[in-house]
């Protein structure tokens, strides 16, 4: 094969101009690949896990935004407000017999069958407990 040369250069499929090539060092995409477009949940946790800036005791601090919910609903229930307050006692009775099933189950011998199912238990529990929630429980498996 002979080296063609500049001026018999024939331009076609797969061969662009000289003057349109890309340039030593410059990007064939030079905006980059798009950013990942993130599910509803993982926006939720992000949101979560982010720091806010609160005023405790005169005291202003930053905690993360799931620590704040629980403080208020904690302050809401303290205060007297009746619904929080028997929600939080339920709370409080779940998190108790999670931890009382925590100490009994060895969760290392735990199926992905059974932990599937206990969360479905888990879950079934808090939608009839909270109607409401029922929209936003739907969209997890």
């Amino acid at each position: 094969m002979t080296k063609r040369k500049s001026e018999n250069y024939s331009v076609g499929y797969g061969k662009p101009p000289k003057a349109r090539r890309f340039k030593p060092g410059q990007s064939g995409n030079p905006r980059g690949r798009p950013k990942k477009c993130l599910s509803l949940t993982e926006l939720f946790a992000r949101e979560m896990k982010r720091t806010r800036p609160i005023v405790e005791d005169g005291q202003r601090l930053r905690i993360q935004t799931d620590e704040v919910l629980v403080k208020r609903v904690v302050d809401l229930a303290v205060k007297g407000n009746v619904k929080v307050l028997t929600m939080t006692m339920k709370l409080i009775e779940q998190i108790r017999e999670i931890e009382s099933a925590k100490i009994e189950r060895d969760y290392d011998a735990m199926s992905i069958e059974e932990a599937r199912a206990a969360f479905v238990q888990l879950r079934d529990t808090v939608l009839a407990e909270f109607p409401r929630a029922r929209g936003i429980a739907d969209s997890f498996p």
